[in-house]
């Protein structure tokens, strides 16, 4: 195994290091837009694109760093000490990684709960606004004659 195969997996884990913490950056300028007392649901959907390109650059990450780890896997657990500092380095990354992703889940989980409140509240203010034409129909209606029930007794004859 050569040195390069353990240097390709650290900086494998970097760049998913990387990405994450561009996906966190993603998620608090959505977090930025649910409080607006107006959300721009354009820019909140275009995050959420820019979200799954980085989440498609993880899975690419993953895939190769899987692919290399097999690959090397027998002669890393056979010459631990030869990689003693590299494998702590990727160690420190996995840790940094998890962290970042538990920050993303729960930012992720506020965000969902903030947006579906915004949401209801938004359908309710709708929901109020036609009630409000159709108490206005209706009173104008009434006003103008155009809606009161004619009597029947009433000869229509001029």
């Amino acid at each position: 195994m050569s040195k390069e195969y353990v240097t390709a997996l650290r900086e494998s884990l970097e760049k998913k290091h990387k990405v994450l913490e561009e996906v966190y950056r993603l998620c608090e300028l959505q977090s930025e837009i649910i409080k607006e007392e107006t959300i721009d649901y354009d820019a909140f959907d275009r995050l959420f694109d820019d979200k799954d390109v980085c989440i498609e650059k993880i899975e690419k990450l993953d895939a190769g760093f899987e692919a290399v780890y097999q690959r090397i896997k027998p002669d890393l657990d056979q010459n631990r000490l030869l990689y003693a500092a590299d494998i702590e380095a990727m160690k420190r990354e996995i840790q940094a990684i998890t962290d970042i992703g538990t920050k993303i889940t729960a930012l992720e989980e506020r965000n969902k709960n903030k947006i579906t409140e915004a949401i209801n509240k938004d359908r309710r203010k709708m929901a109020d606004g036609k009630r409000s034409v159709s108490v206005a129909m209706n009173y104008y209606k009434s006003m103008t004659g155009t809606n009161a029930n004619q009597s029947l007794y009433m000869d229509k004859k001029n």
